[in-house]
C-alpha cells in the first residue's frame, strides 16, 4: 500500500486501477446411482481477499473462501443438489449484537444459505431459523436437511445465494457470503443473447474500510443506546465494490455486452445510467424475461433487485464510459462512481449476437382472478432499549403467523408505508407482478388509522414491467402486487431487504397452506365507503381500508356501535333439522372479516348471551355484514352462538372514540372488558404509544 492511500478516506483511493474480475463458474461433483445427478459442495470458510491493488489483503468469508462466492449454472427443470458446509471460526470477526432474535442465546457463527428468487421447497429454501453452526453441531429449530434440493422449475433468471441466518444476515452478507446462481432455460438459447466472454454478473455492494484495509462494520448507532455492541439501523459505506473490486475498470470490445446487474448491499440504493447519456436495453428483471426487450435510460435497485440489460458498445470505439449512481438518497461524489467501461480491445470477431423483437410469451396474473386481497402496513416503533424498530402488519418476527396463502391461490398485496423511507420488501418462493402505487395521507392514517388516497395509482416504472421477487415500497404510498402461490408449502418468509432492518424484526412468516378454501365471495368486497378521498379526487378504481388482512379486524369509524339489545333479534323456532339444512346454506366467506358500516348493528338477546360465552369466533368464518342485512337465529342454535371466546387476532382495532354498549349481556363483560386489551395499530403518535416509544423527528433521517 502506497502512503498516499488510506482506505478509510475513498478521496485518497485511485479509481479503475483493478480490472474487473469476473466470477469463477463452480462445477459438479456426482452422485453414484443409475440417475447422476449434479452436486455440489461449497465450503464457507474464512479467507484474505485484496480489495484493492493498494489495500493489504482483508479478511472476508467466502463460498470456498472466494468473494464473491462461485457462480452455479443450472438449467431449468433439471434438478442440482448443494450442500454449504459451514468452516467458519467460532467467532465472528464483525460486531454481534446478542440482544436480537436468536443470537443472545444461541451459538455466535451461525449460517444458512438461501436461494434468493427460487421456487423451492422450504426445507430447500434456506429459513433464519434453518440455520446451523460449524459441522452442524448445533442446529435451528427449522433445520431439516443438509443438503439443498433446488428443482429449478421456474423460467430461465438472476438468481443469487447469500446468507440468511438469524439476526445475523446483515453481519454474513457483509462479510462476504454471496454469489450468483444463473439459470438457463431454452428462450435463451434461441434468443442468441450476448453470451461467454460478453456475459457478466455484476455484484454491486458498498463497503467501508479501516486503516488496515480491513473491513469497517459499526459496532453502534450513531446515537447513544444501552447496548453494546448494538445494531445500527442501516448501514452504508464510502466505497463501491464491484465484483470484490473498489470502483473497478472493465475493457470491451465494440460490440454488444450482457450484464446481470444485483444490488447486493446491505442498506443502499442505486439508480443505475451510463455517462454518455446512451439507453441500455433491458432485457431481464428479477423473474426473468421480458415479453419483449426496452430501452431504458436508467434503472432503480434497491438490496436484492436484479436487471438484465444489454450494452451496445460497438459505436463507442476508443470512449471511456463510467457507470454512475444518480440515486439522491445517500450519496456523495465518490458513491455517484460505480465502475468504468473502456472500448480499447481491438474485435475478435464478428458480432452475430442478436436482441430480439421478442422475448418471453405473456402470463399476467388479472386482479379480477385473485381469491384474497391482503393489507399490510409497514410501521415504526421502538424495541426495549429505545432504538428505532420497522415492523412489518405491526407485529414482530415472533408473533404467529397472519400470511398463510392457500395452494394454487392468487392474491394481492398492498403494502401500506408507513414510515418515511422506502423499503424493499422481498417475498420467498415467488414471482409478483406490480399492479400500482398511490399515495395516501400518512398523517391521517397515523393519527386516526384511516387511509386517504391523495392522489390516482400510478404504474409501475418501466423497469419494474417484469416479474419481480422484491418491490420498492415507497414511502406514504400504498404498493399493490398480485402473486400465484403454487408448487410448494410450508414456512417461507417476507421481509424488508435493508439488511439491518430484516435483522432486527422487520421480517414475517408466510405459511402456505394446502387443501384450505382460499376463495373470497365476491360479497367480501371492501366496501367503498370505507375510504375518504380527498375532495379533489373521484376516482372510480376499487379501494383498499386500513391495514388489516384476514386476521385482524377493520377499523371502525368513530360512528360505528356494537349493540346488544333483545329488541332487534328476530327469532326463527325451528326444528333441529331445518336448523341444520339453514345453516348449510350460509354462505359463510373464508378468510375475510366483516366490514362494518356506520348503519350496522349486530343485536342479540338474552336467551342467546349463555352461548355467546363459549363460541371461539374465527375470523375466517364470519360473515360480510351489509347495512341491510339482519342476523337471524333460532334457540337451537343459541347455544353455539353465546359461547364467544375473544382471540387477540381477531379482536377489532378501535379509535379512542369508538364505543362499544352492551345491554342485558351480563355474562359478555368478563370477555371484553378493557379497550387496552384490544391490540391497537403501531403508530409513532404518542396517542397509540407510551412516551418511550417516540421517534424524535430530528433523528429520522439518520437511522434508516
Amino acid at each position: 500500500m502506497t502512503k498516499e492511500v488510506n482506505p478509510t478516506d475513498p478521496a485518497t483511493i485511485p479509481k479503475f486501477v483493478d480490472e474487473l474480475p469476473k466470477p469463477v463458474t463452480v462445477k459438479p461433483k456426482y452422485y453414484k446411482g443409475q440417475q447422476r445427478k449434479d452436486y455440489y459442495e461449497l465450503k464457507m470458510m474464512q479467507a484474505e481477499h485484496c480489495f484493492h491493488k493498494d489495500f493489504p489483503k482483508s479478511i472476508i468469508w467466502g463460498y470456498n473462501g472466494l468473494y464473491p462466492g462461485p457462480t452455479i449454472e443450472a438449467k431449468k427443470d433439471k434438478s442440482i443438489y448443494v450442500r454449504y458446509k459451514n468452516q467458519l471460526p467460532s467467532k465472528h470477526f464483525l460486531p454481534v449484537d446478542f440482544t436480537l432474535h436468536a443470537a443472545n442465546d444461541s451459538q455466535e457463527v451461525r449460517t444458512v444459505t438461501h436461494l434468493h428468487g427460487a421456487n423451492v421447497d422450504w426445507e430447500s429454501d434456506g429459513h433464519p431459523e434453518a440455520w446451523y453452526t460449524r459441522d452442524y453441531a448445533q442446529t435451528g429449530p427449522k433445520f431439516n436437511n443438509e443438503i439443498h434440493e433446488y428443482t429449478n422449475h421456474q423460467p430461465g433468471t438472476t438468481l443469487w445465494y447469500h446468507d440468511h441466518a438469524m439476526a445475523l444476515t446483515r453481519l454474513n452478507v457483509y462479510a462476504g457470503l454471496a454469489g450468483f446462481y444463473l439459470l438457463r432455460d431454452s428462450l435463451e438459447e434461441r434468443s442468441n443473447l450476448p453470451y461467454g466472454d460478453y456475459e457478466y454478473p455484476i455484484l454491486i455492494q458498498d463497503k467501508s474500510f479501516n486503516e488496515d484495509g480491513s473491513l469497517f462494520y459499526p459496532d453502534e448507532p450513531p446515537f447513544p443506546v444501552p447496548v453494546h455492541p448494538s445494531i445500527t439501523p442501516g448501514f452504508v459505506g464510502n466505497t463501491i465494490v464491484v465484483n470484490g473490486k473498489v470502483w473497478p475498470y472493465l475493457n470491451v470490445e465494440p460490440r454488444k455486452y450482457r450484464f446481470r446487474f444485483l444490488n447486493g448491499s446491505n442498506r443502499r440504493g442505486y439508480v443505475i445510467s451510463l455517462s454518455n447519456d446512451e439507453p441500455m436495453i433491458q432485457i431481464g428483471t428479477d423473474g426473468g424475461f421480458l415479453t419483449a426487450p426496452q430501452e431504458i435510460q436508467s434503472v432503480e435497485l434497491l438490496p436484492a433487485e436484479r436487471t438484465d440489460v444489454i450494452v451496445d458498445f460497438s459505436s463507442w470505439e476508443g470512449q471511456e464510459i463510467t457507470l454512475i449512481n444518480s440515486d439522491e438518497d445517500i450519496i456523495d461524489e465518490h458513491t455517484r462512481v460505480i465502475m468504468q467501461f473502456n472500448v480499447c480491445l481491438p474485435l475478435k470477431c464478428e458480432d452475430t449476437s442478436e436482441i430480439p423483437e421478442r422475448l418471453a410469451v405473456s402470463m399476467d396474473l388479472h386482479s379480477h382472478d385473485a381469491h384474497i386481497e391482503r393489507h399490510l402496513p409497514l410501521t415504526a416503533t421502538t424495541d426495549d432499549f429505545g432504538r428505532p424498530m420497522l415492523l412489518l402488519n405491526n407485529r414482530m418476527y415472533h408473533d404467529p403467523a397472519t400470511e398463510k396463502p392457500a395452494l394454487d391461490s392468487i392474491e394481492i398485496w398492498n403494502f401500506m408505508n408507513a414510515t418515511q423511507f422506502d423499503h424493499p420488501i422481498h417475498l420467498h418462493l415467488i414471482q409478483f407482478k406490480i399492479l400500482e402505487r398511490r399515495p395516501f395521507d400518512m398523517e391521517l392514517y397515523q393519527n386516526e388509522g384511516r387511509l386517504e388516497f391523495t392522489g390516482p395509482p400510478e404504474k409501475p416504472h418501466n423497469y419494474e414491467q417484469g416479474w419481480k421477487d422484491t418491490v420498492k415500497a415507497e414511502a406514504g404510498k400504498v404498493t399493490k402486487i398480485i402473486m400465484h402461490w403454487k408448487d410448494h408449502v410450508g414456512h417461507y418468509m417476507w421481509h424488508c431487504h435493508f439488511l439491518e432492518h430484516e435483522d432486527h424484526d422487520m421480517m414475517r412468516p408466510i405459511l402456505v397452506m394446502k387443501d384450505v378454501h382460499p376463495v373470497q365471495e365476491p360479497h367480501a368486497e371492501i366496501q367503498h365507503q370505507e375510504i375518504e378521498h380527498s375532495p379533489e379526487q373521484h376516482h372510480e378504481d376499487p379501494t383498499i381500508v386500513t391495514g388489516n388482512n384476514e386476521h385482524t379486524v377493520p377499523l371502525l369509524n368513530n360512528t360505528q356501535y356494537i349493540t346488544t339489545t333483545e329488541e332487534k333479534i328476530e327469532y326463527s323456532y325451528a326444528s333441529p333439522l331445518q336448523t341444520a339444512k339453514l345453516e348449510e346454506e350460509i354462505d359463510y366467506i373464508p378468510q375475510t372479516i366483516p366490514l362494518l358500516t356506520s348503519t350496522q348493528n349486530i343485536t342479540h338477546s338474552t336467551e342467546t348471551t349463555y352461548l355467546e360465552d363459549e363460541i371461539d369466533y374465527n375470523p375466517q368464518t364470519i360473515p360480510l355484514l351489509t347495512s341491510t342485512q339482519n342476523i337471524t337465529r333460532s334457540p337451537d342454535t343459541a347455544y353455539l352462538e353465546d359461547n364467544v371466546e375473544y382471540n387477540q387476532l381477531s379482536a377489532p382495532l378501535l379509535n379512542t372514540t369508538q364505543p362499544i354498549t352492551f345491554s342485558n349481556v351480563e355474562r359478555l363483560e368478563h370477555k371484553v372488558t378493557d379497550i387496552e386489551s384490544i391490540p391497537q395499530p403501531i403508530f409513532p403518535s404518542t396517542e397509540f404509544q407510551p412516551p418511550r416509544q417516540r421517534i424524535a423527528t430530528r433523528r429520522r433521517r439518520r437511522w434508516y
